[in-house]
């Protein structure tokens, strides 16, 4: 949640804000052009620009179209968002979570290394499994006498 100084600082740039370059920021949010909006307030086109060349002064934005943008969020009572402080971690990769449904998480989302890690464990260890499986069964048919041939 932004800070209430940032709020307030906002809220002071768009109280510089005259009320006809509130209206005329909502004509370029419209995507008017200055003629457009000179026609519609019966102004002329030089003072619609003059006007917005100082509400883009005063928001600080680098263009018309970015002020009117940025006087539309606020209108509208969007938080601006601020780019986060601390990184995000990435997610463990040991130990390995199960590849299945459990009851603590239903849906397992796993990372793409985790996914390589449980591909190279099944990969591996399902030709020395069934290996064993073949020899136990071998070897129990050699205990209960029955002849392989």
């Amino acid at each position: 949640m932004p800070d209430r100084s940032v709020i307030a600082a906002d809220e002071g740039r768009f109280a510089k804000l005259t009320e006809r370059q509130k209206r005329y920021l909502r004509h370029v949010f419209q995507h008017r052009t200055s003629d457009e909006i000179a026609h519609f307030e019966r102004v002329s086109a030089r003072a619609v620009d003059k006007q917005l060349l100082l509400a883009k002064g005063a928001l600080g934005a680098t263009s018309r179209f970015e002020a009117a943008r940025m006087f539309a969020e606020f209108e509208a009572g969007v938080e601006r968002f601020y780019p986060a402080s601390v990184a995000p971690t990435r997610p463990e990769f040991w130990p390995l979570p199960l590849p299945l449904p459990t009851k603590r998480a239903a849906l397992n989302i796993l990372s793409w290394r985790q996914v390589l890690a449980w591909g190279g464990i099944i990969a591996i260890a399902t030709p020395i499994a069934l290996t064993v499986a073949a020899m136990v069964i071998i070897a129990l048919s050699l205990l209960i006498g029955v002849n392989p041939k």
